[in-house]
């Protein structure tokens, strides 16, 4: 009997020891998977795709201005640098203008002055825009008010480009005439809305001149 309760009690002990084993080499191996699932763990990084912004491709604009003996300039607008052909002079001053306007027939007197005082570097060029003037009428109004600058009469391309002009100096389409512009080689320089003094005028022309060192 005793050698049987002894015998129960070492069997016992054994098993005790294996199970303690199994349940040890248990969590081993657990921890062991928990080690190895880390590094097969895919992480997703979310990459922005690069964008390419498309080149905006500069808008060109091209006006042509002709007068009553056939001459005539071709005015090309790009990066807001204003090219005229057949002009020389580096400053050219565009003057719109109507024959019934009074402020702009009493300016013409004064255009006509600064046009020979700086015949060398000044360009006026004058556009009839909302005037049904006949070509007949055209003649003798220039020879009575004696014009000594150039008058386009295409009205249609006058009246397109004035449309294009009048945003970019912020104003509306009914803006008072003359108004007149002055660009110093081929960039926009002052702008003048209604009648101006000539001295005004005179005084900006020669401030362009010693700005941009023009003898």
């Amino acid at each position: 009997m005793k050698k049987t309760l002894y015998l129960l009690l070492i069997t016992s002990l054994f098993v005790s020891c294996d199970n303690n084993k199994d349940s040890n080499h248990i969590k081993s191996d657990e921890k062991k998977m928990t080690i190895q699932d880390e590094p097969n763990k895919i992480i997703q990084k979310v990459v922005p795709k690069k964008t390419s912004t498309p080149k905006s491709i500069p808008k060109e604009y091209k006006f042509l201005f002709h007068d009553l003996d056939n001459h005539s300039t071709t005015l090309e607008i790009k990066d807001d640098i204003y090219h005229f052909s057949n002009i020389k002079q580096p400053i050219v001053m565009i003057a719109f203008f109507a024959t019934w306007c009074p402020p702009c027939r009493g300016q013409i007197p004064h255009l006509s002055s600064l046009q020979k005082k700086f015949k060398k570097h000044l360009f006026i060029l004058s556009t009839l825009v909302h005037d049904d003037i006949s070509d007949e009428k055209l003649k003798k109004f220039i020879i009575a008010q004696k014009v000594r600058f150039f008058i386009a009469t295409g009205e249609k391309e006058n009246l397109k480009f004035a449309d294009f002009i009048t945003p970019k100096l912020g104003l509306s389409k009914e803006s008072p005439l003359p108004l007149m512009i002055l660009f110093v080689k081929g960039k926009y320089f002052t702008h003048y809305e209604g009648m101006m003094p000539e001295e005004m005028i005179e005084s900006d022309i020669k401030q362009a001149l010693k700005k941009h060192k023009l003898k």
